[in-house]
């Protein structure tokens, strides 16, 4: 049976111009798009309320962080702006007082948004609790600070040796862990003697994010870190995808972990269907947030602070190898110009393996010139982009903080990458940005667009794009990054998974974006989520 939908405007997302303001929809699919004056008389027509777009895509997102974080309490701004403040959210977790074996875990805090601008440590959250264990997340989801019982439950003492790559904060006399996970390695040993509470249970939680991603229009979703030392994602995702998830899922598994703990082949079939395995992740360098992004020069008030690389040529020749032999994407998060840098020195010769989506991706892409843009282009591999200036509206204290003049006037040009790049988009990186609702997309697309801070602070106004192209950026640019061939656009064909609004941005005042929310979605002709 063919539903004939009508409405005011129609963004396709096909490109920047083409608008509509009817469509058809049958089996789950659109059938056909054009005006309201062209539909066939006598049919019935279901009226839409509100501007229509494509469902957004979400390229570098964390499904299952976002599932975890169900039982974690916020704690950035405005919720948390201090210590003390912190110390109440945490308090006021409903775990409180339910047992030794139960953890009170917070996410967001970013120590350069509270007002002591330091970042607190084991001794701080041991006023949450010295019976519990006590952790939270920073705001990078690549550290976080736990209590004295974490680290007792983690087997961290003054003997422990550091991660590679990551380090645990001492206290002054060198030796004794000070509640402080500096990055991945020293993060995951805490988050590893959390454990889960099993693996439906987990599945569970991720079909429950099914509601929050189509609550802020999101039909397409990935899961940029999947570290499989309990089960292996494939069979989670497929799982929670029985339990009610709808979203269309795309899997990146932690290279690092599947060198240590093997994952079973992957087949074609893994690559097919609504989920599916797309790559593998790695990371080049830290955060700009915490000095450890590679810069090609110092950070500022430093004559030699240039932050730290991660990704040795032979973890590259590794991750090569691996991608090539089962077709797969790699993602490397970068964010400072020399992490990025060293990415198309190594691959940027190369022939590419992949021939639909780019053969390499960049993930973040914080820090770059006009130069470093055009080697992008110009390079014999497939390169995509995936950035985020969502991070420099939300963390504008902390990148102000730490990037002399010349290397914040080159912080996400998202203006110049537009001109020049094929394969681009926005995403949230949800949760791993210090803000409430961190994977709200019309906070990134009025960043995008109005670059301004969210303290009203200029971000470098000559990087602004218009809205639609901002919207292309997680519509129909945005699956030109990864396989989601059937969703991005509204045209005949593609399946049928489109949002309302409650204004239309591309005629307000651009101020306004930032208010705009999603009134209803819609994933495969089903109407999953209806703004109350």
């Amino acid at each position: 049976m063919t539903t004939y939908y009508t409405a005011d405007k129609i963004f396709t997302g096909q490109d920047e111009t083409t608008f509509a303001t009817a469509f058809a929809v049958e089996d789950g699919h659109f059938t056909w798009v054009g005006e309201a004056r062209d539909l066939p008389s006598g049919v019935d027509v279901v009226v839409l309320n509100g501007p229509v777009l494509p469902g957004f895509l979400d390229v570098h997102t964390h499904a299952t962080l976002v599932a975890n974080f169900v039982n974690a309490v916020a704690c950035t701004v405005p919720v948390v702006t201090d210590i003390p403040s912190l110390i109440a959210a945490l308090r006021a977790h409903p775990n409180t007082g339910a047992g030794a074996s139960t953890w009170i875990e917070g996410w967001g805090y970013d120590e350069s948004k509270l007002a002591e601008h330091r970042t607190p440590t084991r001794h701080d959250l041991d006023l949450v609790s010295t019976t519990q264990p006590v952790y939270v997340q920073r705001s990078d989801c690549h550290s976080g600070i736990c209590n004295t019982k974490a680290l007792e439950l983690a087997g961290i003492d003054a003997s422990t040796p550091d991660p590679e790559g990551a380090a645990f904060g001492r206290e002054a006399d060198g030796v004794t862990p000070n509640g402080i996970l500096i990055e991945h390695g020293a993060n995951q040993r805490v988050l590893q003697a959390k454990g889960s509470a099993g693996f439906d249970a987990d599945a569970r939680a991720l079909a429950a994010t099914t509601r929050h991603f189509a609550e802020r229009g999101i039909v397409g979703i990935t899961d940029m870190f999947c570290i499989p030392t309990r089960y292996d994602h494939r069979d989670l995702f497929r799982a929670a995808q029985q339990e009610g998830l709808r979203q269309s899922a795309r899997i990146y598994y932690d290279f690092a972990t599947i060198q240590v703990h093997p994952i079973r082949p992957i087949i074609e079939q893994d690559k097919a269907g609504r989920v599916a395995v797309a790559g593998i992740k790695l990371f080049a360098d830290g955060a700009i947030s915490n000095r450890t992004g590679w810069m090609r020069t110092p950070y500022k008030g430093s004559s030699n602070e240039c932050g730290m690389s991660t990704a040795p040529t032979s973890l590259m020749q590794a991750a090569l190898s691996y991608a090539r032999e089962y077709g797969l994407q790699i993602a490397f998060h970068a964010m400072g110009d020399r992490a990025i840098e060293s990415l198309v020195d190594f691959f940027g010769d190369l022939d590419p393996w992949l021939t639909d989506v780019p053969s390499v991706r960049i993930e973040h892409a914080s820090i770059m010139d006009p130069a470093l843009i055009q080697r992008i282009y110009e390079a014999r591999m497939n390169f995509g982009v995936v950035t985020n200036v969502d991070f420099l509206y939300a963390e504008y204290d902390s990148y102000s903080e730490n990037l002399t003049e010349s290397q914040l006037a080159c912080a996400y040009p998202v203006r110049d990458e537009f001109d020049v790049l094929e394969n681009l988009a926005l995403a949230s990186d949800c949760p791993a940005t210090t803000w409430a609702d961190p994977d709200d997309v019309f906070m990134s697309i009025h960043a995008a667009v109005n670059r301004t801070a969210y303290n009203g602070a200029p971000i470098n106004h000559a990087q602004a794009i218009t809205v639609e192209q901002a919207v292309l950026l997680y519509t129909g640019k945005a699956r030109t990054l990864l396989d989601f061939p059937q969703l991005g656009s509204i045209e005949p064909g593609k399946e049928a998974s489109f949002i309302t609004v409650s204004q239309d941005i591309f005629s307000e005042p651009t101020e306004l974006i930032k208010d705009t929310v999603v009134t209803n979605t819609w994933i495969q002709g089903d109407s999953i989520y209806c703004r109350a």
